[in-house]
């Protein structure tokens, strides 16, 4: 399974055009799987600064009756990360550079989430 896992975050990293590289990890912010593509792109401090806003997040999405979360996106000057919650406590966090194509990243965690899903 773990071999399958670093399968699936590999080729959501290598789907995403100007990926700085994916994150598997727990929502405690505990890495279980990561790809690094961009040289000093630090994924566990992304994990650990975002693992408290990701609880509220879910939090808020119970509270206003949304549904269960799916996706949260950041969007800033120079890149965007996209975490997507997968059943349980898994969420996937892919950081791309801002140029990244919106539809081709969420095409790919998509993707990624359905494999994550079935293993």
């Amino acid at each position: 399974m773990v071999t399958d896992l670093a399968r699936t975050v590999g080729d959501v990293a290598r789907a995403v055009r100007h990926c700085s590289g994916a994150i598997l990890m727990g929502m405690d912010g505990i890495p279980v799987e990561q790809v690094v593509v961009a040289p000093g792109t630090d994924l566990e401090a992304i994990a650990g600064e975002y693992a408290g806003l990701l609880h509220e997040v879910r939090a808020l999405a119970s509270e206003l009756e949304c549904g269960a979360a799916q996706r949260f996106t950041i969007r800033g000057m120079n890149h965007r990360v996209v975490f997507a919650f997968a059943e349980g406590d898994l969420v996937l966090g892919v950081q791309a550079a801002s140029a990244g194509l919106s539809g081709q990243i969420r095409y790919a965690v998509s993707r990624a989430m359905s494999e994550i899903g079935e293993q």
